[in-house]
């Protein structure tokens, strides 16, 4: 135990890195299932054969291009090298979206462990993995887990300790992109520059220094260019590229034997998914929403105002017989006191209706399946698709809908929600464009006579 070995713990959000860190270490680092729970290095020390171990959770991160700043932590950290193992920890309910982060870190470095984690939920999922394939595919030892009953852990702790002892050198297989992307590529590894260095450097745009460098990079960029791959459609190729491959890996390595659900699942799919049934039955849906909030608000927000108006009744009195003066009353009574219960009874049933009508829509998958059908309308205004949620929300209460813009990654992005969704109509504003449209389509009625 003389010398502290570094151990990095990395994958996406939400595959239960918290726990395998608690795992190892035999602490008691909070543990959740929200995007970016964890925002700092969590670091402990475990031993094992005599060896001491620092062990470093990284923050979730879905990719090693960042668009957060918990990605930047992760990416900068998985990028320094400054380790001498790295586990990636991926969800075996969902291998084909995981398995991106792991190909673009074995782009970065070799010494990489697999953790297959979640192997009870895929066995309730009847999903089997061929761990041997999944291996061979990657190049990479991989361990089967659940971190939460430690079964797996024993496992990940040998191939941790072979790798750090080098008697386990993991060979990854290189991803291959595009012809004019490896060509790019060459150039620049030819003077010097690490494969994952040169992906990052035509990424950003930024030219190194050194004269061979700069050169290589000014030629780099022209092959690209002649092949319209230059700014962002590098970026759009090497994210497709790794997808595709992420795909192909898992079709090779996954069976499932569909439930009942599932096929449901897939049925409700066609219609919310399908090219010509997705917006009407979105329209539908949010339709029906929004007719059971406004029609339903009536009754509880009658009850609240016959309550308010018989409290405001009792008020007065009470006030009046202490020989309280009637301007005081009015302005108290009548003024302060009658607007603040009317906008109460007004705006609290509609809004205890909407959201739990909301997160019944989110419960059943709908809302992601909205946002998706609605992302390429945003991205046409110049705007992200995920604020086709935060939109909705701003129907119930713009103030919902305006804090709700945080899960925006962009600045700009994140400013044009905040805007746009404080203009929308809330359900407290509903009244005036419902009584315009009933006067305009009354006067083109009268018109037509």
């Amino acid at each position: 135990m003389k010398t502290v070995r570094k151990i990095a713990l990395a994958g996406n959000p939400n595959v239960g890195k918290s726990t395998v860190f608690n795992e190892l270490t035999g602490s008691n680092q909070h543990t959740g299932n929200w995007t970016g729970k964890t925002v700092e290095l969590a670091c402990d020390n475990f031993y094992y054969k005599f060896n001491n171990y620092e062990l470093y959770d990284l923050p979730g991160t879905y990719s090693l291009a960042i668009s957060s700043k918990e990605e930047e932590v992760s990416r900068d950290f998985i990028e320094s090298l400054d380790y001498e193992c790295l586990v990636c920890v991926i969800d075996a309910t969902n291998l084909e979206r995981n398995l991106n982060l792991v190909l673009q870190i074995s782009e970065v470095t070799d010494r990489i462990v697999v953790l297959l984690n979640l192997c009870d939920e895929a066995k309730k999922r009847n999903i089997s993995i061929d761990r041997e394939e999944l291996s061979r595919q990657l190049g990479l030892p991989v361990v089967e887990a659940t971190a939460r009953s430690g079964k797996g852990i024993n496992e990940l702790l040998e191939n941790i300790h072979l790798i750090v002892t080098g008697m386990l050198t993991p060979e990854p297989k290189r991803h291959t992109y595009s012809s004019p992307i490896e060509q790019a590529l060459r150039v620049l590894e030819s003077v010097g520059i690490e494969r994952y260095r040169a992906i990052r450097i035509l990424e950003n745009g930024e030219e190194p220094e050194g004269l061979k460098q700069k050169n290589a990079y000014i030629r780099a960029c022209n092959i690209l260019e002649r092949f319209n791959l230059d700014g962002d459609n590098f970026v759009e190729s090497i994210t497709l590229s790794i997808f595709q491959q992420s795909r192909k890996i898992s079709k090779a390595v996954v069976k499932q034997m569909p439930s009942k659900k599932e096929n449901r699942e897939k049925k409700l799919d066609k219609i919310l998914m399908g090219k010509f049934t997705s917006v009407l039955s979105m329209l539908v849906i949010f339709g029906i929403v929004l007719w059971i909030t406004v029609a339903g608000s009536n009754y509880p927000s009658d009850f609240l105002r016959n309550i308010f108006d018989n409290f405001e009744n009792w008020l007065a009195g009470a006030m009046a017989s202490v020989n309280i003066p009637d301007w005081l009353i009015s302005v108290f009574v009548n003024g302060i006191l009658r607007v603040l219960l009317w906008v109460v009874a007004v705006m609290l049933p509609p809004m205890a209706i909407f959201f739990p009508l909301f997160a019944i829509l989110e419960d059943f998958g709908l809302l992601p399946r909205i946002a998706f059908n609605l992302d390429p309308y945003f991205k046409s205004c110049g705007a992200c698709g995920k604020q086709a949620l935060t939109t909705c929300m701003g129907y119930g209460c713009n103030a919902v809908g305006v804090t709700g813009a945080r899960i925006i990654d962009s600045p700009r992005e994140r400013l044009i929600a905040i805007i746009t969704n404080s203009l929308s109509p809330c359900n407290g504003r509903f009244p005036p464009p419902i009584l315009w449209q009933l006067r305009w389509l009354k006067k083109i009625k009268t018109s037509s006579k």
